[in-house]
């Protein structure tokens, strides 16, 4: 059944202006055209408006509304139609043709360029071939035609290149129909296996054909087999028109359709039908209007019906626009008006004759419909109009007198104030959904409406046009307007659909509670809300952030409803938040901190744990231990020196905690702070007791800490520590660790242990001697009544015995004590002058020696300069062999053969030096201990003469340095 369309709303969405050339001009060449059928290209070759006239011509218009004539036929033209893509179909008569001749033309490019004004393909009809009567409606796409003519018949073509193909062969009719065929349609990539279908209407039914995909035989052609081609004969000529005759054996497959008989009683007249494509959604319909209205077709299907009454004249259709020409049953007159004023310039004759006599013409109204949403776009009356056809996005129209006009849609922006002046905001809303507009211009829509609507006191329509706002729109703009009492179920629904959608903020939800307050259910209205009464987080979705709800229910003391809504949701920082801060329940707030998983025990303990060991250190401390972490948790987060700040005022717990993780965690785990706290509690703990035993305890684990070598402690923080606790045994521990083996003695002499400094020096004296001697000055200079001569004599006897100081310096040190008397020292001195005098003995004895060996060589060496040497030995001192020439003799007198002796080659001429063999070592080494006290002298004079002349004084000293003058020997 039809929808009438009385009840649509009528809006001028379009502007209407003639077309003129850019240089003003009018089109005046199409005022002496009649076209008989028209088409565009849809694009193809930059877009063109392609006019069939009657005189057999095409008329092609490009984008600068330039017009062009091509001659096509020589009798008429009758048909015109062009493809989706690029192909352009034109059917009318030839001179000397008994039928109609088919024209074939690609409009990629513009068909006024040379090289495309002919046609691409002509095919004429034989007179003895199919089709037999006469082709009165046309379909085309890139590779299928379909023809359908006076006489029902409907013929179908197909081919990978309609252009390009060489067979054509039209087999019999497919179907045949009891009227006329009025109109024909594909439809391409039908889903949802990309079919294709052929839609056809003659005055009395509306057909649809699915075509079914066979495979082709083997002796057909690679295009014959894809082509699903039915019909009777056609040859192909080219441009040049000579026949090309196919035979039999060219013949396409037979094509198989699914018909389908949409309509029998239903028809509509020639160009009124037409293949609408949705931009929405790509659905393809095939549209038919009639008196009765318009109809819609979505392959069998029969999908929608518009109740537009009036006879049609053609119908198109453009982007999602629905556009009828109606003829009228009421005549206009067309009157030009007169004056009865005297003065004016009298009429010429030929308007004495339009005014005296009055001429009537049929009215055809243009109308211009948007089915989504229903209203009418644009509608216009015109005398006569030969055709419509879109292109490069505007409507234009061809009317009777030759006048070129086109339609310019509004921009969404204008078409959108139209609909608000007339509050049709339901068809706003449509008309901004179709063109896909931003979610802020829809929402900003949303908010017209809901406007409009509170104006209204529609006061329940409007929150639900202002919850379709939230995220675009400030909730406070919303909020203001119910803020009175007698709105607040209004406020209320708001409020929860911006809960819901996740876009309230702590005020928001504060405003939501205190409207559940003022509810007279509030208790279940608030339970509902934040979802209580579920039994498990996924029972309820949620429609507010968990975090805003508990913080608001707990600033509004709703305790209990934020313990609950923080236990279901996991929020554990916030349930002992509000036990420890709110209801000081400290218990509760432990025993909920037992049941967590490590980390979020751990990071409750971090946030709250110097609370809970102020008020239960004892419980606290045993949850801490019950941790147990495991040795990657313990590096990660730094346990136990993360948590030692917590136990501020508490030391003891501190020290029981850190004793326990010591034991039970890895030592390798462990950082330096945890030993460094536990030695500092121990020292404090060992300071503050007065119990020996416990003392001794104490130190004994103090003294076990420091010394173990499997503790990486902080030496030096212990240092401070054990002085600030005054625990000597750990400074000396400590020392004797890093081998300070004399600040262990300073130690002791700054306490006065005297005991313990002659004990220190026994120890580590044969590591360090100087000990000795320190402690040996400190005693000089210490005032006792004794005069310390117990702890000197053993001081003395080790220094003796060790020879670390000469008496002099003895007698010097010990100087300093007025209370030493000479008795002390009188066995260490005749010690040391009987054993100087040894050894001044001996080495008076080795001083003579040296000088009569002295004297030897000298006398020898004047002997060699002056006497002769006498040479006896007849064999040779190297190999034991008679001597024989050539010899060579040494003043040694060593004898050798010429190759048993050792040339060297002089460094200062060119003759070669003989060395002895048997005396050449001990020689050389002579001689380079002389050359080296040689090179020393002068290298030190070199060095301190160039220190004082040069300025760069780190420049000579690096240079010095490269030759090796400081090494130590």
């Amino acid at each position: 059944m039809a929808l009438g369309i009385h009840q649509w709303r009528r809006f001028n969405f379009f502007d209407k202006e003639i077309v003129k050339r850019k240089d003003g001009k009018p089109l005046e060449e199409l005022k002496h055209i009649q076209v008989i059928a028209s088409t565009s290209t849809n694009g193809a070759g930059g877009g063109q408006l392609i006019f069939g006239c009657s005189d057999g011509s095409i008329c092609v218009i490009n984008r600068d509304y330039e017009t062009n004539h091509i001659h096509t036929f020589d009798t008429s033209l009758q048909l015109l139609a062009h493809s989706a893509g690029d192909t352009l179909i034109a059917i009318g008569m030839d001179e000397n043709e008994t039928k109609q001749t088919i024209k074939l033309w690609k409009t990629d490019k513009a068909l006024v360029e040379k090289e495309n004004t002919e046609p691409a393909k002509v095919l004429s009809l034989l007179p003895n071939d199919h089709p037999t009567s006469k082709i009165c409606a046309v379909a085309i796409t890139d590779r299928h035609i379909a023809l359908g003519c006076e006489n029902g018949a409907i013929y179908f073509f197909a081919s990978n290149d309609l252009i390009k193909e060489k067979r054509y062969k039209f087999s019999p009719p497919f179907y045949q129909a009891e009227r006329p065929i009025t109109n024909l349609a594909f439809a391409e990539g039908i889903k949802p296996n990309n079919e294709l279908i052929l839609y056809a209407t003659t005055e009395s039914t509306v057909l649809s054909f699915r075509l079914v995909k066979t495979t082709p035989a083997p002796s057909i052609s690679t295009a014959a087999a894809v082509a699903a081609s039915v019909s009777s004969s056609l040859s192909s000529t080219l441009r040049d028109r000579r026949p090309f005759h196919i035979t039999q054996h060219h013949q396409q497959q037979q094509a198989q359709f699914n018909i389908t008989i949409l309509e029998t009683q239903i028809g509509c007249n020639p160009g009124c039908a037409v293949l609408a494509q949705s931009d929405f959604d790509g659905e393809q319909q095939f549209v038919i209007a009639n008196s009765t209205g318009v109809f819609s077709y979505v392959g069998d299907d029969k999908r929608l019906g518009l109740g537009i009454e009036g006879e049609k004249l053609a119908i198109h259709w453009w982007f999602n626009y629905l556009i009828t020409i109606t003829k009228e049953n009421r005549k206009a007159s067309l009157m030009t008006s007169t004056t009865t004023n005297t003065t004016t310039k009298p009429p010429s004759n030929i308007l004495s004759q339009l005014t005296a006599n009055q001429t009537t013409t049929e009215l055809q109204t243009l109308a211009v419909y948007d089915t989504n949403p229903q209203l009418t776009a644009y509608s216009v009356g015109i005398p006569r109009i030969q055709c419509v056809v879109n292109e490069w996005g505007y409507i234009h129209i061809l009317t009777g007198d030759g006048e070129l006009h086109r339609l310019i849609e509004k921009d969404l922006h204008s078409r959108l104030h139209l609909l608000f002046r007339k509050n049709c905001y339901q068809l706003a809303l449509q008309l901004a959904k179709k063109n896909r507009t931003s979610k802020q211009g829809m929402a900003e829509i949303f908010k017209q409406f809901g406007d409009h609507l509170y104006s209204k006191n529609e006061y329940e329509t409007a929150t639900d046009q202002y919850c379709k706002t939230i995220g675009f729109l400030e909730p406070s703009y919303v909020i203001k307007k119910f803020l009175d009492s007698q709105h607040i179920d209004h406020l209320t629904r708001y409020l929860e659909e911006l809960h819901r959608e996740k876009l309230a903020n702590t005020d928001h939800t504060t405003l939501l509670l205190n409207c559940y307050t003022k509810h007279p259910d509030r208790i279940n209205r608030l339970a509902k809300f934040i979802g209580l009464n579920e039994t498990s987080p996924s029972d309820v979705e949620l429609s507010f952030d968990v975090d805003i709800a508990i913080d608001v229910c707990r600033q509004a003391n709703y305790f209990e409803e934020a313990l609950a809504l923080s236990a279901k949701y996991r929020r554990h920082d916030k349930y002992i938040k509000i036990q420890i801060e709110n209801k000081k329940d400290y218990d509760k707030a432990l025993t909920y901190i037992q049941t967590l998983k490590f980390d979020d025990a751990l990071q409750a303990f971090r946030n709250y744990g110097k609370s809970l060991i102020k008020e239960q250190s004892i419980l606290t401390t045993k949850l801490l231990k019950q941790l147990n972490p495991t040795p990657q948790q313990i590096e990660q987060e730094k346990l136990p020196e993360s948590l030692i700040n917590l136990f501020m005022n508490n030391p003891d717990e501190l020290l029981d905690y850190l004793e326990y993780a010591v034991k039970q965690y890895p030592k390798e785990h462990l950082a330096t702070t945890v030993y460094d706290t536990i030695l500092e509690l121990l020292l404090q703990k060992y300071n503050k007791t007065n119990d020996k035993k416990e003392n001794d305890r104490i130190s004994h684990q103090i003294l076990t800490l420091l010394q173990d070598s499997k503790i990486d402690i902080d030496v030096t923080r212990a240092m401070i520590a054990c002085q600030k606790y005054n625990f000597k045994a750990g400074v000396i521990c400590l020392y004797d660790k890093a081998k300070l083996y004399q600040q262990i003695l300073q130690y002791q002499m700054d306490n006065q242990d005297n005991d313990e400094i002659v004990a220190t020096c026994r120890k580590y004296g044969d590591e360090d001697p100087q000990l000795w001697i320190q402690a040996l000055s400190y005693f000089s200079k210490l005032k006792s009544a004794d005069g310390c001569r117990k702890e000197i004599q053993q001081i003395l006897k080790y220094i003796d015995e060790n020879d670390l100081l000469s008496p002099l310096l003895v007698i010097q040190t010990l100087s300093n004590n007025e209370s030493t008397s000479l008795d002390l020292l009188k066995d260490y001195l005749i010690r040391k002058l009987r054993s100087e005098q040894t050894q001044i003995e001996k080495d008076q004895s080795e001083i003579r020696r040296f000088r009569q060996e002295s004297g030897d060589i000298s006398k020898k060496i004047k002997a060699l300069e002056t006497g002769p040497i006498l040479c006896q030995d007849p064999k040779c001192s190297a190999c034991k062999m008679d001597l024989d020439l050539p010899c060579i003799h040494f003043f040694c007198e060593h004898s050798f053969h010429e190759h048993c002796a050792y040339a060297i080659e002089s460094t200062t001429s060119s003759e070669i030096i003989y060395e002895c063999p048997l005396c050449s070592g001990d020689n050389r080494k002579w001689l380079d201990l002389i050359n080296n006290q040689r090179v020393d002298k002068d290298i030190h004079e070199t060095f301190h003469r160039k220190l004082d002349n040069q300025q760069d004084k780190f420049g000579v000293i690096a240079e010095f340095l490269g030759h090796r003058l400081f090494d130590k020997e």
